[in-house]
C-alpha cells in the first residue's frame, strides 16, 4: 500500500475512533504520525488506553483536552501494555511537577520525552532544567514552559547547557536577519539546529534559507509553526534528493481529497515520511516532537477559532 493510502485509511480509522470533536488538521497529523512510524492502529488497544487516560486523570487534566488523541497514539505505540504506559507517563509528569515545572500541555509532551528507566529521570530533569535557565539568560521573557519539550529533547544530548543556549541565540539572532519572524516558533528552530552540533555552524543557516527559499519556489508555503520542521531538515543535512522526496510526498498529500483545505498540514507528514526509514531512534523522536509541537499549535488555534466564532454567534443572537 502506498503511504498516501495508508494515510488516508488510517485517518478513516481515527475518524471512526475519535468522532466529530476532534479537530481535522490533528487527525491528519496523527495519520501522518503512524504512517512515519510504519504502524498500525489496534482499535482495541486504542480505545483501551484512551479509557485509562480518562479514569486516571481529572476533567481539568492537559490529558483530557483536544490533544489528547496525541497522548493517546504516543502511549499506543510505544509497546508497553496500557495501564503501564498510562502509569509511567502520570509518575513521569509527577517528578516534573516535583522539580517546579509548570503543569500544562507542554510539560506532558515533555514527559513523552523521558526515557523509561526511572533512574535516568533525576540526570534528565536537572538537564533540561539546566538548559531552561541557560536560554533565559538571552532570551528572559521568551523562554517559557513552551520550551520544555525540547529543553527535555536536547538536554538529554552531551555538550555544556550553557554552550548550546549561546549557540540557539546566536542562531535565533542570524535568522531575523533572514526575514524569519521573531517568536517562540523561531526560538524552535534555533534550538533544533544545535540537534547535530552544540556549536554554532553559519553554513547550518544557509540552509535553512536555502530550504525555505526552494520550498517557496515550488509552491509550498511555509508558516511559523513548520519552522521547528524546516530546522530538522537542515540540522540533519538532508540532501537535495532527500528533500525533492519530502516535495514529491507533499504534493502527493496535497492532491488528496484530505487536504483540500489542510494543505499546511501536509508538510510535517511529508517530513516525517521521508524519514521512515531511519534507524536512529532519536531521529524517530524529532520526528514525534515536530509533529507534536504542530499540532498543539493546530489544536490551540482551532479552540481559539471555535471560542471567537462562539462568542460572536452568542452576541448576534443577543443583540437581535
Amino acid at each position: 500500500m502506498l503511504d498516501v493510502q495508508k494515510i488516508e485509511a488510517t485517518y478513516n480509522e481515527l475518524k471512526e475512533l475519535l468522532g466529530w470533536s476532534i479537530d481535522k488538521r490533528i487527525i491528519l497529523s496523527l495519520a501522518g504520525y503512524y504512517a512515519a512510524l510504519d504502524k498500525e492502529i489496534d482499535k482495541k488497544r486504542f480505545k483501551e488506553i484512551s479509557e485509562i487516560i480518562k479514569k486516571r486523570v481529572s476533567m481539568f487534566s492537559p490529558l483530557r483536552s483536544q490533544l489528547q488523541p496525541l497522548f493517546t497514539a504516543t502511549l499506543d505505540v510505544s509497546g508497553l501494555e496500557p495501564e503501564e504506559a498510562v502509569d509511567l507517563l502520570l509518575v513521569k509528569v509527577e517528578e516534573l511537577k516535583k522539580n517546579s515545572f509548570k503543569m500544562n500541555n507542554y510539560s506532558y509532551l515533555a514527559a513523552l520525552m523521558m526515557s523509561d528507566e526511572k533512574e535516568q529521570w533525576d540526570y534528565e530533569i536537572s538537564r533540561a532544567k539546566d538548559l531552561m535557565a541557560a536560554m533565559k539568560v538571552h532570551h528572559r521573557f521568551l523562554t517559557a514552559s513552551d520550551d520544555y519539550p525540547y529543553a527535555m529533547f536536547l538536554g538529554k544530548l552531551e555538550g555544556d547547557t550553557a554552550v548550546r543556549a549561546e549557540t540557539m541565540n546566536r542562531y535565533y539572532e542570524e535568522l531575523k536577519n533572514h526575514k524569519f519572524y521573531p517568536g517562540n516558533e523561531l526560538q524552535w528552530m534555533s534550538q533544533v539546529l544545535t540537534y547535530t552540533n552544540l556549536h554554532f555552524d553559519p553554513e547550518a543557516v544557509s540552509r535553512v534559507v536555502v530550504i525555505r527559499d526552494g520550498m517557496k519556489s515550488v509552491k509550498i508555503k511555509v508558516s511559523t509553526p513548520q519552522y521547528p520542521i524546516i530546522g530538522f531538515m537542515a540540522a540533519l543535512k538532508l540532501n537535495e534528493s532527500e528533500l525533492m522526496d519530502i516535495v514529491e510526498s507533499y504534493r502527493a498529500l496535497t492532491s488528496m481529497k484530505l487536504f483540500s483545505w489542510y494543505k499546511e498540514s501536509a508538510l510535517p507528514i511529508a517530513f516525517g515520511l521521508s524519514l521512515k526509514s531511519s534507524k536512529n531512534v532519536y531521529e524517530t523522536a524529532a520526528i514525534s516532537m515536530a509533529t507534536s509541537l504542530e499540532m498543539l499549535i493546530q489544536a490551540q488555534q482551532a479552540m481559539m477559532i471555535s471560542s471567537i466564532a462562539a462568542t460572536s454567534i452568542a452576541s448576534s443572537s443577543n443583540s437581535n
